[in-house]
C-alpha cells in the first residue's frame, strides 16, 4: 500500500506550494477588500482562505514529518505564518459577528 495517497491532506510539495500561493493571494484580497470598505465580502473571504491556509499548513507539517527532504523549512514556516495571520483574522471576524 502506498503511504503517499492516504488521508485528505495535500500529499505533494507542488500541491502544498499551490495551497500556499492561494493562501497568500487570499490574504492580499482580504486586505484589499477591507481597505476599500467591502467588509462583508472581506469577512467571508478571510474565513474561506483561513481554512485553506490551515489545511495547507497541516499538509506541509504531515509531509515534513514523513519525509524531511520533501518540504523545506521555508515552505513549512511560510505556510504556518499564513495560517496564523489568516486564522487570527478569521477568529476575530467571527468574534465580531457574535458580538464577543
Amino acid at each position: 500500500m502506498n503511504d503517499k495517497k492516504k488521508g485528505p491532506l495535500f500529499q505533494t510539495t507542488r500541491q502544498i506550494s499551490i495551497g500556499a500561493g492561494v493562501s497568500g493571494v487570499g490574504f492580499l484580497l482580504y486586505l484589499a477588500l477591507s481597505a476599500i470598505g467591502q467588509q462583508l465580502i472581506a469577512d467571508i473571504a478571510v474565513i474561506a482562505f483561513a481554512a485553506v491556509a490551515v489545511w495547507t499548513f497541516a499538509s506541509a507539517a504531515a509531509v515534513r514529518n514523513r519525509d524531511k527532504e520533501a518540504v523545506s523549512y521555508s515552505l513549512l514556516w511560510g505556510t504556518g505564518a499564513l495560517a496564523l495571520m489568516l486564522g487570527g483574522c478569521a477568529v476575530l471576524t467571527i468574534k465580531l459577528w457574535l458580538g464577543l
